[in-house]
């Protein structure tokens, strides 16, 4: 297996994998959109909501706003907490929000008991409030995965495409119609022949191939090859995303195997 990095951001990382099967690379996707934890707003409590909103509405809001906790790892699930789940600060931690209007509630009005804890995003708009309006509420949040509930998803953009080989024969005349057909300008002439620029950009829709005149172009995926994109709610960083992704697998792979061996 080869591993390159092309793209690295907080909220993103892009990279090339190649010499694995198709089902290695969607594992690891399927990985970061479900079994990586995060902590989301799991309960709340409305005391007082005179906003347009009905309550409903505004807890699908406040659960989907990403959070940040410095110290992730201190926190468990629920169901693996000691104190069996009943809640603890093991477990969860608390939140209160009291705002009135008029003026917009953001999601750095959401204010944690445990300072280590925030919105990923300070200005996400969750309801205006007019004059008079008010929204009251407390709760708290919860770590999990997000197989359980999209607010517990840490990827949200994760795919993956095959990388593409793009080969042009002697046959080519340059007549460029394959570049003013091609929709990502990958392809350019040269030297009297049309040249692939940028593979990685390729999304393979073999437009190039039906506007050549001389079949002169071969367009094909590279089985064991893969242009992966994983982007991030900003709950965790990409990379770290990826990297917890990979030790979810890893250990259940290792529990299978010792499941394994007990037959044995």
């Amino acid at each position: 297996m080869n591993f390159e990095l092309l793209e690295l951001r907080e909220d993103r990382i892009r990279y090339l994998l190649s010499g694995v099967s198709a089902a290695f690379a969607n594992g690891i996707r399927r990985a970061c959109m479900s079994e990586v934890p995060i902590l989301a707003i799991d309960e709340i409590n409305l005391y007082d909501n005179t906003s347009v909103l009905f309550d409903e509405q505004i807890g699908l809001r406040i659960g989907e706003v990403p959070l940040v906790a410095d110290e992730l790892d201190l926190f468990s699930q629920p169901e693996d907490c000691q104190c069996g789940g009943t809640g603890c600060p093991g477990c969860r931690v608390d939140f209160m929000l009291s705002k009135e209007g008029p003026g917009m509630v953001y999601s750095e009005d959401i204010q944690f008991t445990d300072p280590g804890v925030r919105p990923a995003f300070e200005k996400i708009p969750l309801v205006i409030l007019g004059e008079g309006e008010k929204l009251v509420m407390e709760g708290y949040a919860t770590k999990r995965v997000g197989k359980e509930h999209s607010k517990w998803q840490a990827g949200t953009l994760c795919g993956y495409k095959n990388l593409p080989s793009i080969t042009v024969s002697e046959a080519c005349d340059g007549c460029g119609k394959c570049v003013e057909a091609c929709p990502r300008d990958i392809l350019v002439i040269e030297k009297g022949r049309a040249k692939a620029t940028n593979i990685l950009e390729c999304s393979l829709c073999k437009l190039c191939v039906g506007a050549c005149e001389a079949a002169a172009i071969d367009l094909k995926p590279i089985h064991d090859s893969f242009v992966v994109s994983i982007e991030g709610s900003g709950s965790v960083a990409a990379k770290d995303l990826v990297a917890r992704a990979v030790d979810e697998i890893k250990m259940r792979a290792l529990d299978l195997d010792s499941k394994l061996a007990e037959l044995s």
